[in-house]
């Protein structure tokens, strides 16, 4: 099965959702937003309750006389970019407390967002939401550029802002929530500075925020394009193939469609309004084994249009061989050796592995005050040092926004803290020599090179956009199998392994022996890696594919990951420590059943 992107998100491998956790992005967004309130004391005002701060009752508030900006040519009639930009003139022009420093920056994100959840199970519907909700984020920064208040609770408010577009409404929020993060930021500041005492002065300091250029960009607001009646038919339909399996206890699709329109304004200058919609739908089966061993699958489909989606009759193909798979699965013998050789992964597992041992390992992110890293993470202390095979070329490019013929919904035009995109090469020939890097500068890299990226309602952090894994010695997936073939009979072993899918916490959930002697496979079960790690990707791995796949991935950030076939050719592959649970004590409702 080539699910094109089968994945919902980075860490969301299975299918089943909570209520009001269905949004891959808003999710991430409500909660945010709810700790936020939490922490302004539950106030949809966003006015702090509890003990008093310093400052507080000397709010700045709306001046009757300050014009409206309809007139002003940025807002272009748009009522929440006028709001924006309003609020933040009278904040750079007002905002001032006693014994606190005037903020020198001051941003307001915010995200647009609308989302479309359906879901069904056994043949019927079980789940049908619409959400829409705008969540803003705040963050005023006092200090100056080389010693800042983003530190502890300075580093932001968020809450959620009126849908309508009720100018008043909408500035009021912003003034309250500006007015929250000034009092933070003043208590920040003060906090860092005292904290910085406890060590050595740096004797090359790193400034706290880099400058940016100016960036005005304005691109037109996006919207979902979904027929609703026709994928509640298609998704019934879909989870109604259990009738034909018996023995599967669990069969579930979802669609998942989303809208964000972020707009983002800061005091430097920069206004940007940008539009992105995605497009998932996921298919979940799930069975036992004899022995009570839980399997199984949940292949899904990402996309940033519609049309790229599966139709209903690729829909069902795909499912039914998923089924099918879960069904040789309850069969499959379990992996009770333990074998140490060569391991071949299919590009869908590969992705897996490129995304969580290269990922974060690969952005700049500020270590905590004290620390003298240049960064944080496996590969904190190697730069410019080796990190992968010679062969191998990692690079994160933003700008691509499809990759043979496919929509990446990792691509961006600008990031998260108003800076254009940029294509950057972080490992070369296997040497380490670059980061993703945002607004906080790291030593050696002191301005953004536009990976600046948060979840809305979220601070911005180094993230990959568009990850791509290269090889300059590319091998065909044909004489990638004749290779691990020879190695396991020049290593004396019947067979090596190839492993199709990837599971939870990298556990192969598709897993074959490939038999030395004639190339047959054998598909297993319970296995599990017990060395796959950076130091792997580093020392073991020997070869790569020409099958790049494109694997979209949305989540709080959405990205892309386009990596080939992986060869390494030492791996150990043992019995995992699966529990096998009681089936259950008596059988299903007989399918003819009312």
């Amino acid at each position: 099965m080539n699910a094109n992107s089968k994945r919902a998100g980075v860490a969301g491998r299975g299918f089943m959702r909570k209520v009001f956790a269905t949004m891959a992005v808003a999710g991430a967004v409500v909660g945010a937003a709810v700790a936020a309130m939490a922490a302004a004391g539950g106030m949809l005002c966003g006015a702090a309750m509890g003990a008093p701060r310093s400052g507080e009752g000397k709010s700045a508030t709306i001046d009757a006389a300050t014009p409206r900006l309809a007139d002003n040519p940025a807002a272009k009639g748009d009522v929440l970019l006028e709001a924006l930009l309003t609020e933040l003139d009278r904040s750079k022009d007002h905002l001032k407390m006693d014994q606190v420093q005037a903020p020198y920056f001051i941003e307001y994100r915010v995200n647009d967002l609308e989302d479309r959840s359906v879901e069904a199970a056994f043949g019927a519907l079980r789940e049908d939401q619409k959400v829409h909700l705008r969540v803003i984020r705040v963050t005023v920064r006092v200090g100056d550029y080389k010693q800042d208040s983003f530190y502890g609770q300075g580093i932001g408010e968020a809450n959620i802002l009126p849908l309508d577009n009720d100018l008043l409404a909408l500035r009021h929020q912003i003034w309250l929530l500006t007015d929250e993060a000034y009092k933070s930021a003043g208590e920040a500041l003060a906090e860092k500075q005292a904290a910085l005492k406890q060590f050595s002065a740096d004797a090359s300091p790193v400034d706290d925020f880099a400058k940016a250029p100016v960036v005005t960009e304005l691109e037109p607001t996006v919207a979902l394009k979904v027929d609703d009646a026709a994928w509640k038919k298609t998704l019934e339909d879909v989870t109604a193939l259990y009738k034909d399996y018996p023995d599967v206890q669990n069969v579930a699709a979802s669609a998942h469609f989303s809208s964000n329109n972020e707009y983002l304004v800061n005091t430097e200058g920069t206004v940007t309004r940008e539009g992105k919609t995605t497009y998932s739908v996921q298919f979940v089966a799930s069975a036992q084994a004899e022995d009570g061993m839980r399997l199984g699958r949940s292949p899904a489909w990402t996309v940033g249009k519609p049309e790229e989606l599966p139709t209903r009759e690729a829909l069902l193909s795909d499912a039914k061989k998923t089924l099918d798979t879960v069904m040789a699965l309850r069969k499959a013998p379990i992996v009770e050796e333990e074998y140490r050789g060569p391991v071949l992964f299919a590009p869908d597992a590969a992705n897996d592995i490129v995304l969580s041992y290269l990922g974060t390992n690969l952005t700049g992110r500020k270590p905590q005050l004290g620390k003298p890293n240049r960064t944080v993470g496996s590969f904190a202390t190697s730069y410019k040092n080796h990190v992968l095979p010679n062969f191998v070329t990692v690079v994160d490019d933003p700008s691509m926004k499809s990759f043979e013929g496919k929509s990446t919904v990792g691509s961006y035009d600008i990031d998260n803290e108003g800076v254009k995109a940029q294509t950057v090469t972080l490992v070369e020939n296997g040497s380490l020599v670059n980061y993703l890097v945002g607004r906080v500068p790291i030593r050696d890299f002191t301005s953004s090179n536009g990976h600046g990226r948060g979840s809305a309602g979220s601070p911005a952090q180094p993230s990959p956009g568009v990850l791509i894994f290269k090889s300059s010695e590319a091998q065909s997936p044909e004489a990638l199998k004749k290779k691990i073939m020879q190695m396991a009979t020049d290593a004396g072993k019947p067979y090596a392994y190839r492993v199709e899918t990837l599971g939870p916490g990298n556990a192969p959930r598709l897993l074959y022996r490939v038999y030395a002697s004639d190339g047959h496979e054998e598909l297993v079960r319970g296995a599990m890696f017990s060395e796959l790690d950076v130091r792997a990707l580093r020392t073991d791995l020997i070869a790569a594919g020409n099958d790049p796949l494109l694997d979209n991935r949305t989540g709080g950030v959405p990205m892309t990951v386009i990596t080939p076939s992986l060869l390494f050719d030492e791996l150990e592959v043992k019995r995992a420590d699966t529990s096998k649970d009681k089936l259950p004590d008596y059988p299903a409702p007989p399918l003819g059943a009312k």
